[in-house]
């Protein structure tokens, strides 16, 4: 009996078989790493306008909880016996779309989906490096992937009785394929419940841990790790000697996205009233602000739940930088003038500041953000 035959066998009573074999708090893990379990991002109404799309969907165990957050939901299976026992269950209950198609070619178009969920699939994929990759294609930029599976087993009765292709995986495995799927920021962590099956030689249940992973789309078109610190130093000085210039802040966030390949309406317009220290308030230096703000767009945290001090870091290194490369971090203390009267504008004028200090300042800041987050994500 083929993994097919099987499921098209047991469709009807899957629901109870899958109650025996690992609990909710699993597709309780997968929600809350993606934001969805009434954190930050959670809550009534939290998928209000986010997609996601189900990959070995079943009769809808992870479905059902993401129509209930307020997504709208591809669910997608091999099994035409699955999916119609799907669709009976969920009808009427939210943006709900049901395709036929397997995890090595979805049939969704890429940079597609918000999310992509797949529970207890990959050991059942011929090829579970090749059906992550697929997982990523459909990913919008900034999108995540969330998978519930075995750990690595001896229980060999699981590839018989259960037509199990794969007796788990090493955690270490499933990170590097997220990451050679051109993901980022990819975590492989115990979920802290047991898949439980009953052994076919009568020696008890079969007692498996089940690990949560997730990893995220970057922003950008390019790689983290692979960004280059010269783009951004030739970005920004192309915006900052233009004809008609963008300002220190928004020259130096320019540069950094162009490293890394982000495109959005917000750049520049978020960091110009960082510019000329703070709008001229005698603030902060803007090419250290967006510096900082450069550092978030890149490593910056989805939810409540993302540890700060994967941001903190980073950004602490870059203040000592600027603090030692520059003296200060003081727009006044860096230039000597107060860009908020006619005679500080005037003084920084007369002095050649903006080619012979702020220019090559904003270079080496644009560049040294790439540094050091091509140095983290490695």
């Amino acid at each position: 009996m083929s993994g097919r035959e099987y499921f098209a066998r047991v469709a009807g009573e899957w629901d109870a078989l899958r109650s025996g074999f690992f609990p909710e708090a699993v597709r309780d893990k997968a929600l809350a790493l993606a934001g969805l379990d009434g954190g930050s991002v959670g809550g009534p109404g939290a998928g209000a306008g986010r997609t996601a799309l189900d990959v070995g969907a079943g009769t809808g165990f992870v479905t059902e909880a993401l129509l209930a957050a307020g997504l709208e939901v591809c669910a997608v299976d091999e099994s035409p016996e699955m999916l119609e026992r799907l669709r009976a269950k969920l009808a009427g209950r939210g943006r709900l779309t049901v395709l036929p198609g397997g995890a090595g070619r979805l049939p969704l178009p890429s940079a597609s989906v918000d999310f992509v969920f797949a529970n207890m699939l990959l050991h059942h994929a011929g090829d579970p490096a090749a059906a992550i990759a697929e997982m990523a294609r459909v990913l919008k930029p900034g999108g995540r992937v969330v998978l519930t599976d075995l750990d690595r087993h001896d229980f060999a009765f699981l590839l018989t009785e259960h037509h199990d292709r794969w007796p788990g995986f090493e955690r270490a495995d499933v990170r590097a394929w997220l990451m050679a799927a051109g993901l980022e920021n990819a975590r492989v962590d115990c979920c802290g419940e047991e898949c439980c099956a009953d052994s076919c030689a009568g020696a008890g249940p079969a007692r498996i841990f089940i690990f949560a992973a997730t990893a995220r789309r970057p922003l950008g078109r390019v790689r983290l790790a692979e960004a280059d610190p010269g783009v951004a130093q030739a970005k920004a000085r192309e915006c900052w000697s233009a004809a008609r210039p963008l300002l220190c802040a928004e020259s130096v966030l320019c540069g950094v996205a162009r490293a890394l390949g982000v495109r959005s309406p917000l750049i520049p317009r978020m960091a110009t009233g960082f510019c000329s220290g703070l709008s001229r308030t005698q603030g902060p230096c803007g090419a250290f602000s967006a510096g900082i703000m450069a550092l978030g767009l890149a490593l910056g945290r989805d939810d409540g739940r993302d540890d700060l001090d994967e941001t903190f870091g980073p950004a602490q290194e870059f203040h000592e930088f600027f603090v030692e490369r520059f003296g200060s971090t003081s727009c006044r203390e860096i230039t000597g003038c107060d860009l908020g009267s006619p005679d500080g504008v005037a003084d920084y004028r007369a002095r050649g500041l903006k080619t012979g200090l702020c220019g090559p300042m904003l270079e080496q800041a644009a560049a040294q953000v790439v540094r050091i987050v091509k140095e983290v994500s490695r």
